[in-house]
């Protein structure tokens, strides 16, 4: 069977990058794609338009949208067991779909009284080709909605209540997972996403593997003494890493549940915990990294600390406190860059088709577009995005470059135009 892909013409902003070169777990959207349509036995096409379908009943997806192989095979499976049209669905009251719908124009049905949101995922049976555009456009309106394969836990993680306003922010663990992939803040969720889904994969494929590592975390408990369910948990994570070619961690490092690059450093006291960490990364002394995708090439100094953020290729994320924030390739991020993760009350605003639009997600930071630098002190405000090659720095003004060397010591000191300024300077003015 074919899988033919056609052009969604998405631009994903501040990047202006094609949505098929976006990045999601560091694969670029069409090697995803790709991947998992080659894994399921189909043989992938990319088309223009209509008129280059040459089969009768095929796949088709269009180059913006992100799926997972448990969402795929299952479509292709009913699609060979039932030969009828059929478009893929997941459940709407799911937090998955609930999280992620904003900025999708998603379609809706229903199935077995259960509603469903639908995704441009579609098995068309049919015994000629589409004719045109038109004729393609009928059969996709006319496919039965299909509820994908879908089972979700939701993890409680712990959140500071009287600062975020509420004990614990929702997490959605599942493997069945499609996006429309239509702004930055749907790169970003598919990069959260995509950590659990590689790992998901990873055992599957490396049965041998998996099973190695729960008898040596059960190993490891019994050993210690923390024979729970809790100290397994701790045991088996410490060990359920998988590591590229000449990969250097220091002995006093902990990495838990992460999947490395090659060439991956790791410093003394660093925290590396359910990360995808690229090809060629260095992360130094006592820097604290958390279930966030760090691109190729990417350098993180010490003391810098990144929750639920994604990174593109060959940055400088030097960043000592951010969350949910997405980084660009070639950005130069240094230490005390505060991003607002949190509004107190509303929901976060984005930038989307020229106007300021609420999404559902509460925990957003800012997107950087390729090539930003960001300096010391530079507060930018919640679900922003950054153009290519903005220099985000300081007021000169708050600096203080002249300090007369007779200047009075003891005195209380600020800066007023970069220039060393007490009370006595300015009640002479």
């Amino acid at each position: 069977m074919k899988a033919y892909v056609l052009p969604s013409q998405v631009v994903i902003h501040p990047f202006g990058d094609p949505v098929a070169q976006s990045m999601i777990g560091n694969r670029t959207l069409a090697e995803h794609q790709e991947k998992v349509l080659a894994e399921a036995g189909l043989e992938v096409v990319r088309v223009a338009d209509a008129g280059e379908v040459s089969e009768g009943s095929f796949l088709l997806t269009y180059d913006d949208v992100f799926f997972t192989r448990r969402v795929l095979c299952d479509l292709v499976k009913q699609a060979r067991q039932q030969k009828q049209s059929l478009q893929c669905g997941l459940p709407a009251d799911s937090l998955l779909v609930e999280r992620t719908e904003s900025l999708q124009d998603l379609g809706a049905a229903g199935d077995e009284g259960e509603r469903l949101a639908m995704y441009r995922l579609y098995y068309l049976h049919g015994q000629e080709p589409p004719t045109d555009a038109a004729d393609l456009q009928t059969r996709m309106d006319k496919a039965q909605p299909l509820r994908a394969r879908f089972k979700e836990k939701i993890l409680q993680m712990p959140a500071p209540p009287h600062i975020a306003g509420f004990v614990s922010y929702p997490h959605p663990l599942t493997s069945s997972v499609v996006i429309h992939i239509r702004h930055w803040v749907h790169l970003l969720w598919a990069n959260q996403l995509s950590v659990q889904i590689r790992w998901v994969e990873t055992v599957l494929d490396h049965k041998t593997w998996t099973l190695g590592k729960l008898l040596a975390g059960a190993g490891r408990a019994l050993l210690t003494g923390r024979w729970s369910r809790a100290g397994y948990l701790w045991s088996l994570l410490g060990r359920a890493n998988r590591k590229g070619k000449h990969c250097t961690v220091h002995p006093t490092a902990t990495v838990e549940g992460c999947l490395l690059g090659d060439n991956v450093k790791i410093g003394a006291y660093a925290l590396v915990r359910g990360c995808l960490i690229g090809d060629n990364v260095t992360i130094e002394d006592r820097a604290n990294i958390y279930f966030s995708v760090v691109g190729s090439d990417c350098f993180i100094s010490k003391n810098s600390t990144m929750v639920f953020c994604a990174g593109y290729p060959n940055s400088d994320l030097c960043v000592n406190g951010i969350q949910s924030c997405l980084f660009g390739s070639r950005c130069a991020m240094t230490s005390r860059v505060w991003v607002v993760d949190l509004k107190a009350q509303g929901q976060p605003l984005v930038m989307h088709q020229g106007k300021l639009q609420p999404i559902a997600n509460k925990l957003l930071g800012a997107c950087f577009g390729h090539g930003c630098f960001a300096g010391l002190d530079v507060t930018i405000g919640q679900g922003r995005e950054i153009p290519n090659g903005t220099v985000l720095i300081r007021p000169p003004g708050d600096i203080l470059r002249k300090i007369p060397p007779d200047h009075p010591p003891g005195v209380p000191t600020w800066s007023i135009d970069g220039r060393a300024t007490t009370a006595a300077d300015t009640e002479k003015k």
